[in-house]
């Protein structure tokens, strides 16, 4: 019923859970790490008080204590029982060669859960030897409610119009790809940045290897007096030299609709904080547009490379990258970690249709936008191709 790391076998002086500190104990709030903490200090205290008592069969009794204790702060203790919401959280890992994946799937209770982002394909960490990719870029308590409380590779459709998406017209509804049907607020046009009220969640499938996890997706709208809807299906495959994301879209409406869809890549090097340490590299000379002061404070444009001037710290940065030619061979980036000699090289095979660049001192997020055009019963499928480089890769 148990395995070895649960409460049972926890107990014995100098285990791991036992040494931990609350900061070690993961995917817990830091009020319920205390509490499991203060717990695991009664119960480790049994088999030594037992056997004062009672000797070595004092020992063997208090076994059967703890687990008696266990099972009924797990069955009874609300602080402990499972939300019939969501299901046990825990992380879902991808291994291949050096390379090891760590993702939360939709329903999980720490998966993200905004209006924002597609949920699934949600990466918390990725590790490829010594080394990380990413980490939560946000401080504080984490919220998978928040509108961007995101990590790693993430994706957002419908950034600028979701689908059924009418101007000025509050109380109607919309769909978002990958999170579902939300109603629109007192509000004249539509921003990623808002939070909005969830009609209907869309419901997911998923099934997964050991190295690979597919996601799927069908959602349907007839609120608007016409059927507008999408099926969707999106795999993670960790390769030989990195990882690919491959989708698959499909309009099961009545009308035409576009969207436009883009990955996020909130990466960060081995937590080194963003700024001379790193560069990215275009196929195009960049010539920046609609871009904040804070962008020619903190970068630096060298053709089709950029630089950081001095580490960014608290300040945000961003631009709008013109300079490519709406193809296929524009839509790749390069980013470099100087010091460790790491590279993660990204190719979409769809065309280039916009590129901002958007970053602070905890993240450096390269995004490459692609405009998706689909009539009735028309499918879609493009793929983002990871290649990871490591000194001893290259």
């Amino acid at each position: 019923m148990f395995r070895k790391s649960t409460f049972m076998c926890s107990s014995f002086p100098g285990s791991a859970w036992q040494r931990a500190a609350p900061e070690a104990l993961p995917r817990f709030s830091t009020q319920r790490k205390h509490e499991c903490l203060a717990i695991r200090q009664a119960v480790t205290a049994i088999p030594w008080v037992a056997t004062q008592i009672l000797g070595t069969s004092g020992w063997y009794c208090s076994r059967s204590v703890i687990f008696l204790v266990c099972l009924f702060l797990f069955l009874s203790n609300d602080k402990f029982a499972l939300s019939q919401d969501t299901k046990p959280s825990g992380l879902l890992v991808l291994k291949k060669g050096a390379m090891q994946m760590w993702l939360s799937v939709p329903g999980d209770s720490v998966n993200y859960r905004g209006t924002r982002f597609d949920h699934s394909g949600m990466i918390q960490k990725i590790q490829v030897g010594d080394h990380q990719l990413c980490e939560r870029w946000h401080t504080g308590p984490s919220n998978p409610d928040a509108n961007d409380d995101v990590t790693g590779p993430c994706e957002e459709f419908g950034n600028a119009k979701p689908l059924g998406y009418l101007p000025s017209r509050p109380g109607t509804t919309f769909i978002k790809i990958g999170v579902g049907v939300l109603r629109q607020p007192e509000e004249t046009e539509y921003r990623f940045s808002n939070v909005y009220e969830f009609v209907r969640r869309g419901e997911w499938t998923t099934e997964n290897d050991s190295s690979s996890i597919t996601y799927r997706q069908r959602l349907q709208d007839e609120s608007a007096g016409t059927t507008i809807g999408y099926e969707y299906q999106k795999s993670i495959r960790l390769t030989d030299s990195g990882f690919r994301i491959e989708h698959q879209l499909k309009n099961v409406g009545a009308d035409s609709w576009t969207t436009d869809h883009y990955n996020h890549n909130f990466f960060l090097i081995d937590s080194d904080k963003v700024g001379p340490n790193y560069e990215v590299q275009f196929p195009f000379l960049i010539k920046p547009i609609r871009r904040q002061a804070s962008f020619d404070d903190t970068v630096i444009i060298l053709d089709k490379t950029i630089r950081f001037k001095e580490l960014v710290g608290t300040r945000s940065f961003f631009a709008e990258l013109s300079g490519h030619s709406n193809k296929v061979n524009d839509h790749q980036f390069q980013l470099k970690h100087i010091p460790s000699g790491l590279t993660i090289e990204c190719k979409g095979s769809s065309p280039l249709s916009k590129m901002n660049f958007w970053g602070m001192g905890s993240t450096i997020c390269p995004e490459p936008y692609s405009q998706i055009n689909l009539a009735p019963n028309q499918q879609y499928e493009w793929v983002l191709d990871y290649v990871i480089k490591t000194v001893a890769s290259h």
